[in-house]
């Protein structure tokens, strides 16, 4: 059997076994549970950079929106920067903030981020955060997006709703199943767009948020229920021992 961490992975799953596999598909029993998201319940790991503060002070002086998760092709960073040089051109005042390090197949993007004029003014990526320094970039972002095209879980959702940090989120149904109703959606599924059309659309939909958050009108995280990880671990109890 297989045990998914979302209803969304586990309904791909099933349907890839029934395409490739169709004799497992008969016998293979397929289950999910969520992750937890009590940072303090684990052994967060501490410890500030020395120009930690500096950063802390140019996120709060204007709408920041953070993307954090390690650096790769679904994650659509790039298409974020494509958008946010769209806003900037158009002397839209917001940051992006990366948190992750390089992942695979991002020579490119990497080169991008570490050579952007921008970067150190309204762009900035830290590689490496600690728990305790990852928690006070939260609390200084407005905004978390998320622009992947996929992804099992999408933790910083939780992470996010437990500062009551907005979410600006792609369209997908993982992020549907998660978030429900406490998120501003944008664009969908790859293939539908060009890689321009997709950041236009990013870019318009980020406006859009902020126009709905300067009203007070933005959909709210507060009410994003989520597992602690106690909770995480009962539930993938049950789906190994029913």
């Amino acid at each position: 059997g297989a045990v998914c961490i979302s209803q969304a992975v586990a309904a791909e799953l099933k349907a890839w076994v029934a395409q490739h596999q169709p004799a497992v598909a008969q016998t293979l029993k397929i289950d999910w549970f969520h992750l937890g998201a009590d940072i303090e319940s684990s052994i967060p790991s501490k410890g500030m950079p020395d120009d930690g503060s500096q950063l802390l002070q140019q996120l709060a002086a204007q709408p920041s929106f953070l993307a954090v998760g390690t650096l790769e092709p679904r994650k659509r960073h790039g298409q974020m920067l494509d958008a946010f040089e769209q806003l900037w051109a158009q002397n839209v005042a917001a940051n992006l903030i990366i948190v992750g390090k390089p992942g695979w197949l991002t020579e490119a993007l990497t080169t991008r981020l570490s050579t952007h004029p921008q970067l150190g003014r309204q762009l900035f990526w830290v590689q490496t955060a600690s728990d305790e320094y990852l928690e006070k970039i939260y609390a200084a972002s407005t905004c978390l997006i998320a622009a992947s095209e996929g992804e099992g879980f999408g933790l910083p959702l939780i992470e996010s709703a437990q500062f009551g940090i907005p979410l600006l989120l792609r369209d997908i149904p993982v992020f549907r199943e998660v978030a429900g109703g406490s998120a501003y959606y944008f664009g969908g599924p790859a293939g539908r767009q060009t890689a321009a059309e997709a950041a236009q659309d990013t870019a318009q939909s980020i406006k859009a948020w902020l126009s709905l958050y300067e009203a007070k009108q933005h959909p709210l995280s507060t009410g994003l229920k989520y597992n602690t990880w106690q909770q995480s671990v009962e539930q993938l109890q049950q789906s190994l021992f029913v």
